[in-house]
């Protein structure tokens, strides 16, 4: 019995060192893991934090991008209120040109230049490309048009530095504006709150469709709510006729260059739907600078521009 708890006794004692290898090895490896295991979380933090950067610097640039766009969009807010002021400031150069070329101190003469009863999708825009070419700011009498393409018109006509004035909303000439004075200034506000709502803008130019003449039908009381409305009118002393017949570009030229008859100022009319006028416009303009004319666009304080009393 003793002998054999001596050789269990030998065998544990020689199964110890074993048993410890085999401890060793396994502890080395959980080591060896838990080393692994740290040295991918090290790295996974690593990517993180560089991760972390990026977010931030891509939070920085975006920041300053949102900072940038809204500096942009308050200055676009302001800028209807800027270019307005620097019209008036323009128109009021204008002012002072025109009563020295009325009243005898400068030897200069003034065209302006108008346009009626656009805009027109297929030919305004062509207008407006010979005005920008030869460098021309003129004065266009509005309808309240709505089909697909016009609010780029009539924003292109304001930005391009032209008077956008009142034509009235329909140009109902028959059985319609002329009816009475109600009819007549109901469209007047139509259009003034259409192009109001379009551009931001309060028109203060009207020109009578057909003119002053047709107008004479409404009486008197027409000129008493005008004012109210703080308005004034305007007619022309010359035409190229495109309102009334259909001519070739050379006659259309030729009733305007060949009748300033040398006045001082000049009220040009002409109509933005006319293929031939636009035919002509270029050498009405060079026509009407080789006569010593400067071409301005109209405004309110204009002797021209009728005030009623």
């Amino acid at each position: 019995m003793e002998s054999e708890n001596r050789k269990t006794s030998g065998i544990a004692f020689k199964l110890i060192p074993a048993l410890l290898a085999v401890w060793l090895i396994a502890a080395g490896f959980f080591f060896y893991r838990i080393n692994q295991e740290k040295n991918e979380v090290s790295s996974r933090i690593q990517v993180l934090e560089q991760e972390k950067d990026e977010v931030l610097k891509a939070k920085e640039s975006m920041d300053a991008s949102i900072a940038e766009k809204q500096a942009k969009l308050e200055e676009l807010n302001h800028l209807d209120t800027v270019l307005e002021n620097r019209k008036q400031e323009y128109y009021s150069t204008c002012k002072k040109l025109e009563e020295q070329v009325l009243h005898g101190s400068s030897e200069q003469k003034i065209a302006y230049l108008t346009f009626d009863d656009g805009p027109y999708v297929k030919t305004t825009g062509r207008y407006l490309d010979v005005l920008k070419e030869k460098d021309v700011q003129a004065t266009f009498f509005q309808l309240g048009r709505t089909s697909e393409g016009m609010d780029e018109l009539y924003h292109r006509v304001y930005d391009e530095g032209h008077t956008i004035a009142n034509h009235t909303y329909s140009h109902r000439i028959k059985n319609g504006i002329y009816r009475g004075v109600d009819y007549f200034i109901a469209d007047v506000v139509k259009n003034r709150e259409f192009i109001q709502n379009k551009l931001g803008i309060t028109t203060n130019i009207l020109r009578f469709p057909g003119g002053s003449n047709t107008a004479k039908r409404l009486g008197d009381g027409v000129f008493g709510e005008l004012k109210k409305l703080g308005y004034g009118w305007i007619d022309w002393n010359i035409a190229t006729g495109d309102g009334v017949a259909m001519m070739t570009p050379d006659e259309y030229r030729d009733n305007v260059l060949n009748h300033t008859n040398n006045r001082k100022v000049l009220v040009v009319l002409m109509h933005d739907y006319s293929g031939n006028t636009l035919a002509a416009l270029p050498e009405i303009i060079d026509g009407l600078r080789s006569q010593g004319y400067t071409l301005l666009p109209l405004f309110y304080e204009s002797e021209m521009v009728n005030k009623p009393e």
